[in-house]
């Protein structure tokens, strides 16, 4: 698990020796994210920031210790885009305000489920507590809270990539439609279950319905039995 980057954050306010500061953690940090939303994280390295901050890559170590640093810099900033509206006691419409705001997030930065930050900022902390606040009238123990938070959050992460994937349930008919051979015999249980997609037809899937059920569908397996 990942911890808190005191060190790094921290680092902004009082950077290593050398001539005064030329830009801030939030200028590194803005630099990353416009490189990784242009060409994804493998257009994120200490070269390609300086390069577009116009300085040397050496100059950024004064700041980061290398693209480690970036990264969590860069998932901490985007992770400063949630809004948060005052808690209403409701679990399942918190919970809910919160993950419609993380599937946003990622289908707008698309690499954010690929990035595995090494040290975790303010703003992700502030997450975290955000929606183990939604979960707190649940008087779940702490363990439980958390647990419930990772999969809501990973359920959230996962939906937008598949969608910026292009994937969604409605899809299948016509991936079953364009498959080559015989899909009754390949894939017989699809093709059951689609019926006459196998035929040229398709089936039509809500995508905002589907995360919806999902997200009711983790609930009743984190909430307490009465």
């Amino acid at each position: 698990m990942t911890q808190t980057g005191s060190s790094l954050w921290s680092r902004g306010a009082a950077p290593r020796p050398g001539p005064r500061p030329a830009y801030t953690l939030d200028q590194l940090a803005d630099a990353c994210v416009r490189r990784a939303d242009a060409g994804g994280l493998r257009a994120v390295s200490m070269r390609g920031v300086a390069d577009e901050l116009g300085t040397a890559a050496a100059s950024l170590y004064r700041y980061v210790d290398g693209k480690d640093d970036l990264i969590a810099l860069m998932v901490d900033r985007v992770a400063g885009e949630y809004r948060y509206a005052d808690p209403t006691g409701d679990v399942r419409a918190d919970v809910l305000a919160l993950a419609e705001q993380s599937r946003a997030l990622h289908r707008a930065h698309p690499w954010l489920v690929h990035a595995t930050p090494s040290s975790m900022g303010p703003n992700s902390v502030r997450y975290l507590d955000r929606m183990a606040g939604a979960l707190a009238p649940t008087g779940l123990d702490a363990g439980a809270i958390m647990m419930g938070v990772a999969m809501l959050s990973g359920w959230g992460a996962n939906f937008a990539a598949q969608e910026t994937a292009g994937l969604s349930a409605g899809g299948l008919g016509g991936a079953l439609a364009a498959s080559t051979g015989d899909p009754a015999r390949d894939y017989p249980n699809l093709t059951t279950l689609f019926g006459a997609a196998s035929a040229g037809a398709s089936i039509s899937v809500d995508n905002d319905a589907v995360f919806v059920a999902g997200i009711d569908t983790l609930l009743f397996g984190i909430l307490p039995r009465a």
